[in-house]
């Protein structure tokens, strides 16, 4: 696969061209435009992951592109550039969906850092019209037939109207995320934002940050002061993904904010009160940490208002056609083929294999099928080519080559086949992190984190 694309917009040539330079030379796929209709009828053909753009352009402006862009497509994220004058108009962009932006001068460094955020750590969702958020995220995208995804079902279907905080569990590609997402687009806040930040993606100093703003000269490089995440959700849903990944010092602010409904800048002298609704999401057991003295008890039960687990998929084995087939119907339409896994194969991939990865492998992998494999139909034998072969079940039953799988612990066997995973993505792509993160579909800074976890980073 490759680097992120990011479409580049700014009248001035010489910006422009400083802009496209700095960012190839981090890995990134540009395509430039000086005129903001021209980049838009790019956005189809050249599918972005990032659109940034100066606010003040002749013709069409940078709020006008933000607003088709996510008209567009929701998830597309847009960087803003912005100059001193125009800094309310910025803040005000982000409450419409801008990811972050820029202030005029700013350093290479800074943009570098701006647009890692922008891609990874941090998404802020358009703001839809109630029926338009409802329409996209419909209780029937929980893929599923099993009692148990019927039961997340009915838990959101009930939860979602209320105001309480709500804590996912589950393992890591589950479908966290998308929970989070039908919750807020089935509550009274869906008409409001939705933002969303990995806890795991940002280093403390940053976090802290980037979720309570800062005031103008509270640290290196504050050369203004800036609104916090938490701020753009207002009346909105803010989701704490791997929130068991944040440091005491910021569990204690956040347990501030849902107890008393107000927060303060790092380096400020007010308080700021706020309206949003927490939902939150850990693929950790919070109360082992809670034990462990990890994380605060008082957070933990703060959170811990409504929980809803998340199975995983080899616990709902009735549900892996389902996917098999969403999943493979829409990569085959992207590649122009169509693609179908045998009867064989099927079974295997239903009965006997474990999926460590969850909904987020089988999607991995009806896409890898999908670009690579030679013929249509994709027999037993053939998935040996796609999957590690070490993960069948624990019973004994063969995997695709044929030996015999060795009994381990979930947690060892998970952490195998993801280091396994990482290695392989490293190897393809040359050691280049940007498209190893890509073919992974995980942030950089996530990757970061996996490598140096498990010694890969030497």
């Amino acid at each position: 696969m490759s680097a992120h694309r990011i479409l580049v917009i700014d009248d001035e040539a010489n910006i422009l061209q400083v802009l496209k330079r700095a960012l190839e030379k981090k890995g990134f796929e540009i395509l430039a435009f000086s005129n903001g209709e021209e980049a838009l009828q790019a956005l189809d053909r050249f599918r972005p992951a990032l659109v940034l753009s100066d606010i003040v352009l002749p013709g069409l402006d940078g709020i006008g592109i933000l607003k088709r862009v996510k008209a567009f497509d929701p998830e597309i994220n847009v960087l803003l550039i912005t100059a001193h004058a125009s800094l309310e108009t910025a803040i005000s962009a982000m409450r419409e969906g801008a990811s972050d932006y820029l202030i005029k001068p700013f350093k290479i460094a800074e943009l570098s850092s701006a647009v890692q955020k922008a891609l990874s750590s941090k998404r802020l969702l358009f703001r839809d019209a109630k029926e338009d958020c409802t329409k996209r995220y419909e209780l029937k995208s929980l893929i599923g037939v099993s009692d148990k995804i019927a039961q997340v079902r009915s838990l959101i279907s009930r939860v979602a109207p209320t105001d309480s905080t709500v804590m996912i569990t589950g393992e890591s590609g589950t479908g966290k995320e998308l929970v989070a997402r039908l919750i807020h687009c089935h509550s009274a806040r869906s008409g409001k934002p939705f933002v969303s930040i990995n806890c795991a993606a940002l280093p403390e100093t940053l976090l802290e940050s980037e979720l309570f703003g800062y005031e103008k000269g509270s640290f290196t490089g504050a050369v203004a002061s800036k609104a916090g995440l938490l701020e753009l959700a207002e009346q909105g849903t803010f989701f704490f993904d791997e929130i068991g990944e944040i440091p005491p010092s910021t569990q204690a602010k956040l347990l501030r904010v849902i107890q008393e409904k107000e927060l303060r800048h790092v380096g400020g002298l007010r308080d700021i009160q706020v309206d949003i609704r927490i939902v939150a999401a850990t693929s950790r057991n919070l109360a082992h940490e809670v034990e462990a003295k990890r994380f605060r008890e008082d957070l933990f039960y703060r959170l811990n208002v409504v929980p809803v687990h998340m199975p995983a998929l080899r616990e709902r084995r009735e549900d892996v056609p389902l996917f098999l087939d969403f999943f493979i119907s829409r990569f085959s339409e992207r590649c122009g083929r169509k693609i179908r896994f045998g009867e064989d194969a099927a079974a295997f991939l239903k009965e006997a294999y474990e999926w460590p990865g969850n909904v987020r492998e089988l999607e991995n992998l009806a896409e890898r099928v999908a670009m690579l494999a030679e013929g249509n139909e994709i027999s037993r034998k053939e998935l040996s080519r796609w999957i590690d072969s070490a993960q069948a079940t624990d019973s004994g039953v063969p995997s695709p080559g044929g030996e015999p799988c060795v009994p381990q612990d979930l947690r060892s066997r998970t952490e195998a086949f993801e280091k396994r995973l990482i290695e392989d993505a490293i190897r393809e792509t040359g050691g280049k992190k940007f498209r190893a993160a890509r073919i992974l579909k995980i942030s950089r800074q996530n990757l970061q984190y996996k490598m140096k976890k498990y010694g890969l980073d030497g």
